[in-house]
């Protein structure tokens, strides 16, 4: 889970309020992001950053920092005993704040973070990653031992795999609490598990309703009316609490992990790729699936392990620290938009699989692919703004399209099927 960063040169920082200004080198904005770099955290791993009740806590390998009201001074706690090789995540829970060790296992606090006590009573593995609450429930989500729960007297930890399978699902990497279910991702291969609240059994899922190997997810949110997944293949979006999800690759790139967080309005989204690289990205939370992320800025030289957003600022957990900037019209960068009533196909050629990208979800419409000669060879209705749709059984050659639906009018196009 420990991600080991190369060691690179360090941005010059300025002391006026400690902002800082990493070089960005992938920016649609026409303005620089001025960042500020938090000075009294230190300047190596900070593995979470959390805002509870208002308030800030950034974990790095062994202590937990908490922030004052406006996020401008911070206080260390004690030192965790045993140490841990990282804190991965803090939640508050039933008056405490709880935190993972990743190599150890849990740790409580009842002081607001500034000592903390190892609490690992019952807890099976030395490798938990992630917390949820449901139902006045405590869940942790671990990297080799599947989803353990606290029990009601907050003082024993025992599994909760039923219906998981040992094998292949027990390593998790992320977990949420959702407004109808509990959802966590693990493993490769696109696995979700979904928790039926009555019969407290996992059920298994996965990305796209099938087996996508390789595809991990790192983070969830739900932001409006749909859950959001980002894993290594960017993000995937639900809007039926997890049964169903659909692709949103639009104007983000591929990368090794992705991290997020929501402010009021938008959801903000970080992928790392190469040499410890992070692309920050946004996008409004009432947008249609349609829509592209917009690039917010490009770090150069930082791996983000987390997101959080407070007081009108966006923070980022970094292997070099915690940097901040505010989300004000320093980064509100022009949209790169589909116009509601746009449509097309895509990838355009293809083989197999293309996506309909339509802005006329909302009010229905059929779709109908014809041959040169005009002759019909798929058809049906549009039930999503992104919508896959299986070519693999045609014919490589030219197609035609044509999308009609209420209010549009009828739009068309040509669509080329190559052979495999």
């Amino acid at each position: 889970m420990k991600i080991i960063c190369s060691i690179l040169s360090l941005f010059s920082f300025q002391y006026a309020f400690a902002q800082s200004e990493p070089t960005p080198s992938d920016v649609t904005a026409s303005r620089r992001v001025v960042w500020r770099v938090e000075k009294r955290v230190p300047n190596d791993d900070i593995y979470a950053i959390r805002n509870m009740g208002g308030k800030l806590y950034a974990a790095g390998t062994s202590q937990v920092y908490v922030a004052d009201r406006w996020g401008t001074s911070w206080t260390a706690s004690g030192e965790f005993n045993p140490a841990p090789a990282g804190i991965d995540d803090i939640i508050s829970f039933k008056g405490k704040l709880y935190a993972t060790g990743y190599g150890k296992g849990i740790y409580e606090s009842t002081d607001n973070g500034k000592n903390w006590r190892f609490a690992s009573q019952g807890f099976s593995g030395v490798a938990p990653v992630r917390f949820a609450e449901r139902k006045g429930t405590l869940y942790v989500a671990t990297d080799d031992q599947g989803i353990q729960q606290l029990n009601a007297a907050g003082n024993v930890w025992a599994t909760c795999n039923k219906g998981l399978d040992f094998r292949s699902s027990y390593s998790f990497n992320a977990i949420i609490n959702t407004d109808s279910c509990l959802i966590g991702g693990m493993g490769a291969n696109g696995t979700l598990a979904v928790l039926d609240d009555k019969t407290a059994q996992w059920d298994i899922r996965y990305h796209g309703g099938r087996i996508l190997p390789g595809l991990t997810t790192f983070d969830f949110v739900q932001a409006g009316k749909h859950i959001w997944a980002f894993t290594n293949s960017r993000a995937y979006a639900s809007g039926d609490n997890g049964v169903t999800w659909v692709y949103v690759p639009a104007g983000m790139r591929h990368g090794s992990a992705s991290r997020a967080t929501t402010t009021a309005t938008h959801i903000y989204a970080a992928v790392n790729f190469g040499d410890n690289h992070t692309i920050l990205y946004n996008r409004r939370i009432a947008a249609p699936l349609s829509e592209a992320w917009t690039t917010v800025d490009t770090l150069a030289g930082y791996y983000t392990y987390g997101l959080a957003y407070a007081n009108g600022r966006l923070y980022v957990a970094t292997q070099k620290g915690l940097i901040s900037t505010s989300t004000g019209p320093s980064i509100e960068v022009p949209r790169q938009k589909i116009l509601p009533k746009d449509f097309f196909v895509y990838p355009n050629p293809s083989i197999g699989h293309v996506t309909l990208a339509n802005g006329l979800a909302a009010g229905g419409g059929e779709f109908r692919l014809s041959d040169c000669n005009g002759k019909v060879t798929l058809s049906g209705r549009i039930t999503s703004d992104s919508q896959p749709l299986d070519i693999s059984r045609l014919a490589p050659g030219t197609y035609y399209y044509t999308l009609t639906g209420s209010g549009a009018g009828e739009r068309k196009g040509r669509l080329v099927v190559e052979k495999p």
